[in-house]
């Protein structure tokens, strides 16, 4: 995938693999035609995953599961259109179905990727039938599934992983996530990792108000006087910035991987 990308022009800042997961991040920079050709061909490689043969904690919506457009230098209005274009270029390459979420949404119903995933790729086949067709395409095949394409601003995937069992994950997770009453722009879930090692996976929507120390501290808090420990934390792609985690602090120390500046990427792919 990763000779797929640069052949068509794309540079490649990051790659972040997991086999628990089974999932692979790539974070691209190119200009919007050289993008809409990479990501067009990348879909045509995973185009054919089938997704009821791969297992991975997880959720996912397609091969190709989410395509976000984060505009670094250019306006939101470029990157909806560029989403537009990309999803219209995906579905004419391999004939998968299309939603557009965040900026780029169509429908208030898909703006929030969440809304997309809730109940799976199974409850989604269902609404795609009914009262949530893809906005370019259909029927959803339960075999290959859809691609979700977006445009948004920057968010912080963010994730600590705990010793702990599976209900005080939970309820970590639940505690911190926004829509339970947690911290702005949190949404939060629990993965199993395996060896008694489970996994608060978040992404940070707000993360100039709730970032990495703000959302770590706060879990800190919250296994204090508990019998969970934390042990180890990880971002997956690159992190604006204005937006990385102070580095006297102890979420930075026990980064996994400490160096994700994304604007030192993107000066190192120019250079």
């Amino acid at each position: 995938m990763v000779r797929t990308l640069r052949a068509a022009g794309a540079s490649i800042l990051d790659v972040h693999s997991d086999a628990i997961h089974h999932r692979s991040v790539f974070t691209l920079t190119a200009p919007a035609v050289t993008l809409r050709i990479a990501l067009t061909r990348l879909a045509k490689v995973t185009a054919e995953i089938r997704l009821g043969h791969h297992d991975g904690v997880h959720p996912r919506l397609g091969g190709l599961d989410v395509c976000p457009i984060v505009p670094l230098d250019a306006s939101m209005d470029k990157a909806v259109a560029l989403a537009r274009s990309v999803g219209a270029s995906i579905h004419g390459a391999t004939g998968l179905p299309i939603y557009f979420y965040g900026e780029a949404a169509v429908r208030e119903q898909t703006r929030e990727l969440r809304d997309l995933r809730r109940g799976g790729l199974r409850r989604l086949v269902e609404r795609a039938a009914g009262p949530l067709p893809p906005d370019i395409g259909g029927p959803v095949d339960p075999e290959y599934g859809v691609v979700c394409v977006g445009a948004r601003g920057p968010l912080v995937a963010f994730n600590v992983n705990l010793e702990a069992d599976l209900a005080a994950a939970a309820e970590i997770a639940n505690r911190v996530r926004e829509t339970s009453g947690g911290l702005p722009g949190v949404r939060a879930l629990s993965f199993p990792l395996g060896s008694g090692v489970f996994q608060v996976s978040m992404n940070l929507t707000e993360p100039g108000t709730a970032g990495i120390d703000e959302v770590f501290e706060s879990i800190a808090g919250m296994v204090e006087r508990s019998s969970v420990r934390i042990v180890g934390c990880e971002v997956v792609g690159l992190v604006p910035e204005r937006f990385l985690p102070d580095p006297t602090k102890q979420a930075a120390r026990l980064l996994e991987q400490p160096d994700l500046c994304l604007e030192k990427r993107v000066r190192s792919s120019s250079s």
